[in-house]
């Protein structure tokens, strides 16, 4: 049996896509579940996030390398129950093989990436695997959506994002449809998170909450293949797996302290008001998660906390 993969992805950058699978990760960390996050976007920013200053001295081997030669892959033991593959600017290289054909190599390098990601799954006993791709529609991203049984959309309340979700569905179509050769990914849509600065719903004055609005038919109409049409409020859509505001000084402090917000301690400074919002990122991340297992129907047992 192949452990499940989700990929988190949007042709839209600055969505924040990185530092949600990165919480994401940490969360099902402190939730019991053994968990491999896999960096493919060749600006390596998840593994930069995981690992900070220490980057050089942590990584023997990335992505590229063990594509290169499959099965010897050493992974970064981020904690008990969390791994990490990293990934570095050279996988880039392979963009020029896969978007040639998917034949021989681009089949091999394709086909590698899951093989590399199941490998070390199994080797780690990992029971979930976390994908983060680039904001791209590239050979890249195929590769690894190829790999991917459930597909989460993070998306802004901002036009840009729905152009995003545009762009994305039908591609996520053709690429589910594409004889590529193994492995048969599903790519199926699980939802949506929505990242956005503090936004009330009921204030449709608001020029964030109206994009924001929008999502759900966008979301439905350009990934789901729906009939263009539907009204349903964001906070009642079933795809709307979770919303997550923004914590600009939080952030910050989180990335210095080189952990999730939500472990901020008042020895790193979350005093206060930064206590308590590193409480309602807690809190955020944690329903997220159960609901992504929900939906996903994802073989895992979350404990109770």
């Amino acid at each position: 049996m192949s452990v499940p993969v989700i990929a988190f992805f949007n042709s839209k950058g600055g969505v924040g896509t990185t530092s949600l699978v990165y919480h994401l990760a940490w969360m099902f960390n402190d939730l019991r579940v053994k968990i491999l996050a896999v960096d493919l976007d060749p600006q390596a920013d998840l593994t930069a996030e995981f690992l900070g200053p220490d980057l050089g001295e942590l990584i023997d081997l990335t992505l590229y390398d063990w594509v290169q030669q499959p099965l010897h892959s050493r992974p970064v033991v981020v904690d008990e129950r969390l791994c990490l593959l990293p990934a570095d600017l050279r996988l880039s290289y392979f963009e020029e093989k896969l978007a040639l054909e998917w034949r021989e190599p681009a089949r091999a390098v394709h086909s590698a990436v899951w093989r590399e990601t199941q490998h070390v799954a199994s080797l780690t006993e990992s029971q979930l695997v976390l994908l983060d791709l680039g904001p791209n529609l590239s050979a890249i991203n195929r590769a690894g959506l190829a790999c991917a049984d459930r597909v989460v959309v993070p998306v802004g309340s901002d036009l840009s994002s729905l152009e995003g979700l545009r762009n994305l569905g039908p591609a996520l179509a053709r690429w589910r449809k594409g004889d590529v050769g193994l492995p048969a990914g599903r790519m199926r849509p699980l939802g949506y998170v929505v990242l956005l600065r503090s936004v009330r719903f009921d204030r449709p004055v608001n020029g964030n909450a109206n994009w924001a609005g929008q999502i759900p038919g966008e979301y439905r109409t350009c990934v789901l293949s729906e009939a263009a049409g539907s009204t349903i409020p964001i906070q009642d859509d079933p795809f709307n797996l979770g919303v997550l505001k923004s914590y600009p000084g939080l952030e910050d402090m989180a990335h210095e302290a080189g952990k999730p917000m939500f472990h901020l301690k008042p020895a790193d400074g979350a005093l206060g008001a930064y206590l308590q919002s590193a409480e309602e990122v807690r809190k955020a991340f944690e329903a997220l998660a159960r609901t992504i297992v929900a939906k996903a129907d994802l073989p895992v047992t979350l404990p109770v906390i």
